[in-house]
């Protein structure tokens, strides 16, 4: 409802109070012209954080034509935030508003009056397909005949943080891959355990099982950014296709003394999916799930069926704090460490925008944490 708030105050300005004040920056040649010529992404907001005035920069950062397109709005609603939906009075208003850099900066640059820079990471839906964008967001107070309206900067440095955000992630399971790889060799070098040869020579082919995947995961990241993933859809049997999902994972470090299993009400049924992309799905979701579970805790893989579709689901008993369930699906963003962060993004990037399915999740003290795949059961409806 408009005027309620989970953060940032909601209230606008009218319509009309928003055209006197995109004459009023009309008027001054001088900044209009300026404003103009700079490159990048700017905008000049009000008090509401509503937009009066953009550059072709802005207007073009998802096709719209003219400034009257956007007069009025607030950034969120611009670039089709998935939380400017959220929130009931727009852009600001939701609860996951009050982790967005971008908010954060406006509403400190409003109320110090003073120049705010926050690093922000927004996802999008536009035309069906989820957009993240990383953007570094300035602020800045600007007076034109004593009244006091915003300048805002948009740049866009996505490609520099998606570039490392993959690569350290890709590296640092690879390193940790290769050298428990390392480990297993030496000790079938010394002969240490010889009664334990076929073991460890089978622990050996899975490891290095694994350094394939991790390089064919990297590419497969890289080409799904890129919009150049093909999908090759083929007939797959349920309990099969988990039952390899599960024993690939249960070789990897994070799968160590703990248990992963499969629901007995799984059904076997047939499905027609991309077999590659839905195993990096479930792969990356138990992963996920397996990092977040103590010593010797259990990681639980399901699915069931709702009318035409069919639902994975992977449970673990812990728990996703509140500040982080917001941020969950970010490229940039990290449950873990430094080196972790991608696991969740590349799920709904495949998801979404290749699989033609939804992905969410819920956390709480009671239930632990459960997250879910929906997919189609058959193709062809998709067409």
């Amino acid at each position: 409802m408009e005027g309620e708030t989970y953060f940032a105050p909601a209230g606008r300005q009218s319509f009309e109070k928003i055209l006197d004040e995109k004459e009023l920056l009309e008027s001054q040649r001088i900044l209009t012209e300026l404003f103009g010529a700079l490159t990048g992404v700017c905008a000049i907001i009000n008090n509401e954080r509503q937009i009066v005035f953009a550059n072709n920069e802005f207007l073009n950062l998802i096709g719209f034509t003219s400034i009257e397109s956007v007069l009025g709005k607030r950034t969120g609603e611009v670039i089709s935030c998935i939380n400017s939906f959220k929130g009931p009075s727009g852009c600001g208003t939701a609860k996951e508003c009050r982790y967005c850099g971008a908010v954060a900066a406006i509403l400190e640059s409003i109320m110090k009056d003073s120049r705010s820079s926050r690093e922000a990471h927004i996802t999008s839906v536009i035309d069906n397909r989820s957009i993240s964008w990383d953007l570094n967001v300035t602020c800045a107070p600007v007076r034109l005949n004593g009244q006091k309206l915003f300048a805002l900067s948009l740049q866009d440095i996505s490609s520099d943080k998606k570039l490392r955000a993959i690569e350290r992630v890709f590296f640092h399971d690879l390193l940790n891959t290769a050298g428990g790889l390392n480990g297993l060799l030496t000790v079938l070098k010394m002969g240490t355990y010889p009664d334990e040869l076929k073991e460890l020579i089978t622990l050996s082919e899975a490891a290095s099982q694994l350094i394939l995947e991790e390089i064919m995961s990297y590419r497969q990241l890289r080409a799904a950014e890129n919009g150049d993933i093909k999908v090759e859809v083929e007939e797959i049997k349920t309990v099969e296709f988990l039952k390899y999902a599960i024993s690939n994972i249960s070789f990897h470090e994070v799968g160590q003394k703990k248990s992963i299993v499969l629901s007995e009400s799984t059904p076997d049924i047939t499905i027609q999916t991309d077999r590659l992309l839905l195993q990096r799905v479930m792969i990356n979701l138990m992963k996920n799930a397996l990092e977040a579970t103590p010593v010797d805790g259990i990681v639980t893989v399901a699915t069931h069926v709702e009318n035409d579709s069919i639902i994975f689901t992977v449970h673990n008993y812990g728990v996703i704090p509140e500040e982080v369930r917001y941020h969950i699906f970010q490229r940039s963003f990290s449950t873990k460490d430094k080196n972790r962060g991608l696991g969740t993004y590349s799920v709904r990037l495949m998801t979404e925008n290749y699989l033609k399915g939804k992905v969410s999740f819920i956390s709480s003290e009671a239930d632990g944490t459960v997250f879910s795949v929906e997919i189609s059961r058959n193709w062809k409806s998709l067409l």
